[in-house]
């Protein structure tokens, strides 16, 4: 139910934002999205309200917010292909401080080769979803840990998981910062899940970034599946709406059944717009690939998304801080 529901407020979002001409047409897409927003708050504060057991008013800044989105792939030499994608946060500050119920799909790999479908109709049952509560125990401008807990699933087949989450920032003189991250998931049926992250970043000014990322990730299910990625990447605002990202990025993988090797080089660029307020967007990706499976010949990739957003989370900004 909740599938159909999602994929029909970003189908028929974007197609009325697409074919608004008139002021008349775009107000009441306003309304429709306040509804929404309007609908997902209060649904946060009843749940709120009910594990708590208490009305009272609160002065915390709610970031409950849906973030939806539909990509389409196309690379040389592969058939175009789609991917649904969802990130559902409440807020509950009455329940617990610092206590959230998230819903989010699921991603098993940290490529660029999601798991994907090829067509689009397929998108929404072909993922799998997370649906579960995170505690932030610890947050300050260091340090961050967290823990949760909650269910996979997709159709109906759960996978209960318990997970655990710390970050750590180092601040150097010249805006230089290392980032030190780990996220533990470990299911009942999936198993381990660990992503490992070093990232040293540098803001070269208020409107650009420079980041060298690097990612660890164990994946037990898969055939004790071990990947790493490597990225250097240029992140630049042109405006609060509007920003490019440049990226070159290596992907390595192996596991019980194969040899631990290089499976792609990756470049290209990103650029991601609020073309509509400051909650429909589109992104566009587009680059080169050299991947092993296909000797390392060149070959062209582009990625379209088109997404919404609901709610008022802090997502845009006109600098780094």
């Amino acid at each position: 139910m909740f599938k159909l529901f999602f994929t029909s407020i970003l189908l028929l979002s974007c197609t009325c934002l697409a074919a608004s001409e008139d002021i008349n047409d775009s107000e009441g897409l306003e309304n429709v999205h306040d509804t929404i927003s309007e609908w997902i708050y209060q649904t946060s504060n009843r749940i709120d309200i009910f594990f708590s057991g208490s009305s009272e008013e609160v002065s915390a800044k709610s970031v409950t917010y849906l973030d939806t989105s539909f990509d389409t792939y196309a690379e040389t030499y592969r058939s175009p292909q789609y991917r649904y994608n969802i990130s559902l946060r409440l807020h509950l500050p009455r329940t617990q401080k610092k206590l959230n119920l998230l819903l989010e799909d699921f991603k098993k790999t940290s490529s660029v080769d999601l798991p994907k479908s090829t067509s689009p109709e397929d998108t929404v049952a072909n993922n799998d979803y997370l649906f579960g509560l995170q505690y932030r125990q610890q947050e300050s401008k260091y340090t961050r840990l967290g823990y949760g807990g909650g269910i996979r699933f997709r159709s109906f087949t759960p996978d209960p998981y318990i997970s655990l989450y710390l970050s750590r920032s180092f601040y150097f003189s010249r805006q230089w910062e290392l980032i030190l991250r780990n996220k533990a998931r470990y299911f009942a049926d999936y198993r381990l899940d660990n992503s490992a992250e070093v990232a040293l970043v540098k803001i070269i000014g208020e409107k650009l970034r420079f980041s060298f990322q690097n990612i660890y990730r164990f994946i037990e299910h898969e055939d004790y599946r071990n990947e790493i990625v490597n990225t250097f990447a240029l992140e630049q605002f042109i405006t609060a709406k509007k920003g490019l990202s440049y990226f070159l990025s290596a992907y390595s993988n192996g596991d019980t059944n194969s040899v631990f090797k290089l499976g792609y080089y990756y470049g290209g660029v990103s650029f991601r717009h609020y073309y509509y307020r400051n909650w429909a967007y589109y992104q566009i990706d587009g680059g080169g690939m050299l991947r092993e499976s296909n000797n390392f010949s060149p070959s062209a990739r582009v990625m379209f998304k088109m997404g919404l957003l609901f709610g008022r989370p802090d997502k845009l900004g006109k600098k780094f801080k």
